[in-house]
């Protein structure tokens, strides 16, 4: 038999030539290497130490240079059929690395680090110094003096590492030293020291004092149980324990344990789940699409507070009744813990948890849990999707017209382009939800290609809030130049004095979103990108949202050196201060990220804000969407045409969603609800309709806008990002790119759709110290046209065009 080749995906290739390497497999890993494993392999010209996966195995010919494999990483495959489809998938489709795809389906816990270590050979002698190198003798006289391997290894990391380590080499290949691959699991198994009976042992037979016995006698009922455990069990201390197991009756082991995330507290399920007429009409076709057992995918549209939820737990019953499992997403990880405590009420154990808040620990169990089927029902974000169920019978996306469900950065998909890809393979169906669906969505629900499912009233005797629309102007006109309008501040008192409470909603943090010098007028800007710093007046710092730069207040000014500021615009900080000054024994309660650091912060808050402890809720679109407070009353929107004329063609669809969400928050239950928004366009049909809660209306005119400027969803659109710290060779990269681009579907045959539009700045031109310039072309998503793109990134690259600028591809993202 020759020796066998294995076609493996390699970490850390670019997209635009990353294809699957060929590798020998050495005799004595023939048996490990398989499909589904990782393996760490040399790649490069320098041969560096990287991790790969396996895609397939074969009995080819292989030439006599071909690169070994050098360990495998894995004792089982982690990686199954419908993992490879995914994989292959988002290779293709989202212009990333086979790896970059792979990382997503494997938690990071699982994540193995390569090191390179050296040490002394057999043969080395002090006395052979004199007739080396002087820097190889350098080299050596520092590793003579370390005094422990720790010591050593630090030798070859950090400054100068990449140096030693080229000695090392040289020094490896004359004998001197000794060159070994060490391999550590970025998190280990969490195990538990269990007891049990040794073999043979009879409880009621061996010579033992009663509490022995007794600790004996739990032990053969229960077979195993921790030490500490059989002890309380039995009545008895631990020393108990440990002396049966010095008698030779009892022996220890290590059992691995789950880290299971901290879970809020259960609601108390009602033992029947009654949906009004409506409802059953809508759970009964989403039923019947269900009980096909044919991929499907489907909108509910329904109006806030309509009772979705009631209609997600039904269809899960049924899907877990089934013997099979259940996703449902959410956009935001605030809303994680409210669906928690709903879906234990009913469902306890089942339900598992995946988001970026948990630690590796916990998220690598949680994926274990789902993968052997001890939880068949999965919370989580975007990177839910991807959970390991073996047998998926429903995704759920919660909030679908959310733009968190696209991923900006790489591999950029969206999550629910895989959550189809998953229906088709498991033959299950996705169920899309909202009451404000992203226009494509409704676009295809309205065409046939979804199934449309509607609720338009809310559920029971609950009504949608009555809205005011207020026009900031008319109170500058009247005086007022704050950021609260005089009838917004007497409707928070109004409701604080019921004993009821409000949410504000400003989509800014910080006190003050700018300032201004107050001799020159110059604003004061990030030195890293192109944006003004905010001010935070918890800590007094200008603070960068984008790198993280900070600068006191109290420095001169920049451009004159001035050292008079001016602190301007309204963030969350000010309007608490202002709200606190008008109401001062309100219980106010500020959610935005400078308030939410810690892992539980979302659930705490949220959780005493719903116990009544706070009267007044304010903070950014984390409190506007999915959230179910039954005390809130009243709703404030805060600059609700803030983001309406910014340069984003979805300007409008996110500025209608916010505003229907958070005005969603109020009147949910029993009360009548209210809304405030303030605006200086209160005649602007996005904020009448989203004033009006129609989404209908709006819908019919912001579709009619696409239709005649082409864009999406008739048509798809690609963005290519180039950035760099060189401002010109960004530049000149972005306008090569856009020659190679015009030239190929010029010469493209047959003819390609496409409208390549010019380069230009991205929206944010500057981040963190890096030029950004972007390529726009308005395209139809296909296998050809996606090929075309790679092969122009390729060109451009083989013209060393790309050096120092990183470039991607973006379907369907944000154009910013």
């Amino acid at each position: 038999m020759g020796m066998l080749t294995a076609m493996v995906a390699v970490e850390k290739t670019a997209f635009h030539f990353d294809r699957l390497f060929s590798y020998g497999v050495p005799q004595e890993l023939a048996a490990l290497v398989r499909r589904g494993v990782r393996v760490l392999v040399p790649f490069g010209r320098g041969n560096r130490l990287s991790q790969g996966m396996v895609f397939s195995v074969s009995e080819e010919q292989t030439s006599p240079g071909l690169k070994q494999i050098i360990t495998v990483l894995d004792e089982e495959p982690i990686l199954n059929e419908e993992g490879f489809r995914i994989v292959s998938y988002m290779a293709d489709n989202a212009f990333c690395s086979y790896y970059d795809a792979v990382h997503c389906l494997i938690p990071a816990g699982l994540a193995v680090e390569a090191k390179t270590t050296y040490s002394f050979a057999k043969g080395f002698e002090k006395e052979m110094l004199p007739d080396l190198p002087p820097e190889e003798q350098k080299l050596l006289r520092l590793m003579l003096t370390a005094d422990s391997q720790k010591e050593l290894n630090l030798l070859f990391s950090g400054s100068g590492g990449a140096a030693r380590r080229q000695l090392a080499q040289s020094l490896t290949e004359k004998g001197l030293l000794k060159e070994e691959q060490t391999l550590t699991r970025r998190v280990g198994d969490k195990t538990a020291r269990m007891v049990r009976l040794c073999e043979g042992v009879d409880a009621d037979a061996v010579d033992c004092t009663p509490k022995q016995r007794e600790v004996l006698r739990i032990l053969q009922d229960v077979g195993a149980a921790a030490e500490r455990e059989a002890a309380y069990h039995a009545g008895v201390t631990e020393a108990v324990v440990r002396a049966l197991v010095k008698k030779g009756l009892c022996e220890y082991f290590e059992q691995q344990v789950y880290r299971i995330p901290k879970m809020p507290q259960g609601e108390v399920a009602p033992e029947d789940l009654l949906l009004s007429p409506k409802q059953q009409e809508v759970y009964e076709g989403l039923h019947s699409l269900y009980e096909r057992g044919e991929a499907a995918a489907a909108l509910l549209f329904g109006v806030t507070g309509s009772g979705k939820t009631q209609i997600f737990i039904r269809l899960i019953r049924d899907c877990l009744n089934d013997g099979r499992q259940a996703i449902l997403m959410v956009p935001e990880i605030a809303l994680t813990p409210q669906m928690l405590r709903k879906f234990r009420g009913y469902f306890g154990s089942d339900v598992a948890v995946l988001h970026s808040s948990l630690s590796m620990g916990e998220r690598l169990d949680e994926y274990r849990r789902i993968r052997a089927g001890e939880a068949r029902i999965i919370i989580g974000t975007r990177s839910s999707v991807f959970a390991p169920c073996s047998r998926l019978g429903l995704i759920i996306m919660d909030e679908e017209g959310e733009h968190s469900y696209k991923s900006d950065t790489t591999p950029r998909y969206h999550a629910r382009d895989i959550a189809k890809l998953r229906c088709v393979h498991h033959r299950a169906l996705l169920l899309m939800a909202s009451a404000t669906p992203s226009v494509e969505s409704y676009y295809f629900a309205q065409t046939g290609r979804y199934h449309l499912f509607t609720l338009k009233e809310r559920f029971g005797k609950a009504a949608l809030p009555a809205v005011r629309l207020i026009d900031m102007m008319t109170e500058q006109q009247c005086g007022n130049y704050g950021p609260l309008s005089d009838e917004l501040s007497e409707e928070l008192l109004r409701t604080y004095e019921r004993g009821e409470q409000s949410i504000v909603l400003l989509n800014r943090r910080g006190y003050a979103t700018f300032g201004l010098c107050s001799d020159c007028g110059s604003a004061v800007k990030c030195p890293n990108c192109s944006i003004s710093l905010t001010y935070h007046k918890a800590n007094g710092y200008l603070m960068c949202h984008y790198c993280g730069y900070t600068r006191r207040p109290q420095e001169p000014c920049p451009v004159c050196g001035s050292r008079h500021l001016r602190l301007m615009g309204t963030g969350t900080q000010k309007v608490e201060d202002l709200i606190a000054s008008r109401i001062p024994s309100a219980r106010i309660l500020r959610m935005d990220t400078d308030t939410t650091y810690s892992r539980y912060a979302y659930e705490e808050k949220f959780s005493r804000f719903e116990a009544g402890e706070y009267d007044i809720m304010i903070g950014t679109q984390m409190v506007a969407k999915g959230l179910n407070f039954p005390g809130v009353t009243l709703v404030g929107v805060l600059g609700a045409d803030q983001y309406l004329y910014s340069g984003d063609f979805r300007c409008g669809e996110k500025t209608f969603s916010l505003i229907t969400q958070v005005v969603g928050r109020s009147g949910r239950y029993e009360k009548p609800g209210m809304a405030c928004i303030q605006t200086v366009s209160p005649d602007h049909p996005v904020i009448r309709h989203a004033a009006e809660q129609d989404y209908e209306a709006f819908y019919e005119e912001e579709i009619q806008i696409r239709r005649a400027a082409l864009q999406p969803p008739f048509c798809d659109l690609l963005v290519a990002g180039f950035s760099g710290t060189d401002e010109k060779r960004v530049a000149d990269c972005a306008a090569a790119f856009h020659r190679i681009l015009e030239k190929r579907l010029l010469e493209a045959e047959p003819k390609l759709p496409a409208v390549l539009l010019g380069v230009s700045q991205a929206l944010v031109y500057r981040i963190n110290g890096k030029y950004r310039r972007r390529v726009i072309v308005k395209c139809r998503n296909s296998r050809r046209f996606r090929d075309l793109l790679r092969q122009a990134v390729a060109e451009a690259d083989g013209q060393k065009l790309l050096r120092g600028v990183s470039v991607y591809l973006d379907m369907n993202g944000d154009i910013g």
